[in-house]
């Protein structure tokens, strides 16, 4: 078995505070869904930008075997003058692995229609538009940081949907997120951070026999926490 993404002792410094400190992390090329859990605060977000190359000032070492990182950012990129089909063009343009296809698809299942103005959509229509043209990306590897905050349950449970339906088959997606709740069925593997450190990797069927993945996280938080 390969792996896909290996990250050796990162440390990461936003400005007087230590984001992430020392953190070593090996995530194999299997195809899986990887839940990336903690509070608010935990460098889960760090994390995220660190192996996208959002930040590129750290000490430590991200190797990997992929080439390009489908990623979605926790903040809106859309102009909210925009249509969808120019959103589509648009992405076609920046995104040389964007599939039109797929993307079509996606927004065809969701009932979006072409000249529906960013603008003029809900919190909840807006994410799954911006999910919609990351997972159109074919890459091996997709991350996600906190698209399900913050929207309703339905809006959830259509995002978690498009994530498990419509990435490219065989690729590896990672889901940040703080919520737990319902979502067990979504995650093949648990990463939990703390406090900038990793404690925690392991696969949710064994966690689901120790109790399950919510009442484990906040052990393992828990237990970080005094050992501070």
């Amino acid at each position: 078995m390969t792996d896909l993404l290996t990250i050796r002792h990162l440390s990461v410094r936003l400005g007087r505070r230590t984001a992430i400190d020392d953190l070593s992390l090996t995530i194999a090329d299997q195809g899986n869904v990887i839940g990336l859990f903690g509070q608010n605060g935990a460098g889960k977000s760090t994390l995220i930008r660190s192996l996208c190359g959002v930040i590129n000032r750290y000490r430590g070492e991200i190797v990997h075997d992929f080439g390009s990182v489908a990623y979605l950012p926790d903040a809106p990129f859309l102009y909210g003058h925009l249509r969808l089909d120019q959103c589509i063009g648009l992405a076609r343009q920046l995104w040389s692995d964007f599939d039109v296809v797929v993307a079509r698809r996606i927004f065809a299942e969701l009932g979006l229609s072409d000249d529906l103005r960013i603008s003029r959509t809900s919190k909840g229509m807006s994410e799954q538009i911006h999910l919609g043209l990351v997972l159109s990306r074919r890459c091996r590897l997709y991350v996600f940081d906190e698209p399900l905050a913050a929207v309703d349950p339905w809006t959830r449970d259509a995002l978690v949907r498009l994530i498990a339906e419509h990435r490219l088959p065989g690729s590896t997606a990672i889901v940040s997120t703080h919520l737990v709740a319902g979502l067990e069925d979504l995650f093949d593997e648990a990463i939990v951070m703390h406090d900038g450190a990793l404690v925690l990797h392991e696969d949710v069927r064994a966690i689901a026999q120790r109790g399950g993945l919510e009442a484990l996280i906040k052990d393992v938080i828990a237990a970080d926490a005094l050992a501070r």
